[in-house]
């Protein structure tokens, strides 16, 4: 799709009205069996509405803001949009103060000779990133954890091509649609996981809950059977290319939602464009290393994509 036309349209609008907002509510928290769906749909309606309105306010500010302060601008957007895909979810949110926090931390001091690609922010037990995790994809026990840069910005495919071009490493496999939930993948991938077609199938079938299964291979090409309509991680659609690919890395990573991606990578940029601000000027002003191309790229392409996602999320809810 023109990038310009990602102006033009607003795929959350719909949801922006009191009449619709209150009916997508209600069906969502009968869907819940909540008991009082029709009144936390009333009481919920204006902050729902108002989340995505707030979230989109910051993305169409950081379009037209100096590249300096769009990490800052884009996180907060995208922290308000969880917050209203939250309430479709969870009708108490935030039922605590503990949901509140960022929910990861990093380094605040970097060391000399600081990478981004080698960075790393570690998941934490409270605050937005578990709670919203768990309530809107059901992924528990995120603890602890340390998410590296690279393999994050990997999982992007509007930015492959830039890997690719960098270090000659293509990080997905292109996916050829058969049919509606039938798609062929380049056998390749065996190699690239380092597993028999069998074990590939099983790994699959386990790290998605059944939603990826391999039929079997059909001239070096493997069969993919996905049965719901939108394909899970390790899938990922390109919203440039208009298709969907296939990570060729089984890092943890390539298994997060795509929205726990960006929401990564977004919380670690906010934090270096506000409190590394040496670093961060260096980077841009100068554009040292292959860094700076992944960013800016990255940042532009999360303008159009966020609200893109969050559609996608709160569309399944009206299925």
């Amino acid at each position: 799709m023109n990038s310009q036309l990602f102006h033009q349209i607003d795929p959350l609008l719909p949801y922006q009205n009191t009449e619709d907002a209150k009916k997508f509510l209600q069906a969502s928290y009968r869907s819940l069996a909540l008991s009082n769906a029709e009144e936390a749909a009333y009481h919920n309606c204006a902050r729902f509405i108002y989340s995505l309105e707030h979230g989109s306010v910051f993305l169409r500010q950081s379009a037209q803001s100096p590249l300096s302060i769009q990490p800052v601008l884009i996180f907060y957007g995208l922290s308000h949009y969880i917050k209203a895909c939250l309430l479709t979810v969870d009708p108490a949110y935030p039922a605590t103060v503990h949901v509140l926090a960022h929910g990861l931390s990093t380094r605040k001091r970097k060391k000399q000779n600081y990478s981004f690609l080698k960075d790393e922010v570690r998941t934490q037990r409270n605050g937005l990133f578990g709670h919203f995790s768990e309530k809107m994809f059901h992924m528990e026990h995120l603890e602890g954890f340390k998410l590296n840069m690279n393999d994050l910005l990997m999982q992007i495919p509007e930015v492959a091509h830039i890997f690719s071009f960098q270090a000659a490493e293509r990080p997905f496999h292109s996916l050829q649609q058969v049919s509606s939930s039938v798609y062929h993948l380049p056998a390749q991938l065996l190699d690239d996981y380092q597993m028999t077609e069998n074990r590939l199938s099983d790994f699959l079938e386990q790290k998605t809950n059944g939603k990826i299964t391999i039929e079997t291979s059909h001239k070096n090409k493997l069969v993919l059977k996905v049965p719901d309509e939108t394909p899970p991680a390790p899938c990922r659609f390109d919203i440039a290319a208009n298709q969907w690919f296939f990570s060729r890395r089984k890092t943890p990573e390539a298994f997060y939602p795509e929205l726990l991606v960006y929401y990564t990578l977004l919380y670690n940029l906010s934090m270096i464009a506000r409190y590394e601000t040496e670093w961060w000027y260096e980077l841009l002003k100068h554009a040292p290393g292959k860094e700076f191309s992944l960013i800016k790229q990255f940042l532009h392409i999360s303008q159009y994509k966020i609200p893109l996602l969050i559609e996608q999320f709160l569309d399944k809810g009206r299925s």
